[in-house]
């Protein structure tokens, strides 16, 4: 059984179906989340922010930020082509 310390040092994981869900993404956008995952990359973050959609995506203990004004897809697509 885990502790209350355990639960909280948990990091929460990106959840496709949410994002869907709140309207965030579309269901086709998968393609683009299951090519980084093929090139080892997990999304730590997905945010709207002031700057506008921000994706944070790790590999490695390596952050990279990509960011779209206007369209959460174009953010998720671009790090999917940009990510090695």
């Amino acid at each position: 059984m885990k502790t209350y310390k355990d639960l909280m040092s948990e990091k929460a994981r990106f959840n496709f179906k949410a994002t869907v869900k709140l309207g965030m993404l579309e269901p086709h956008d998968e393609k683009w989340i299951k090519e980084l995952s093929k090139k080892g990359w997990e999304i730590a973050e997905f945010n709207l922010t002031s700057k506008g959609y921000e994706l944070t995506i790790s590999k490695d203990g390596k952050n990279v930020k990509y960011t779209d004004k206007k369209d959460p897809r174009k953010a998720l697509e671009t790090a999917a082509k940009k990510a090695r």
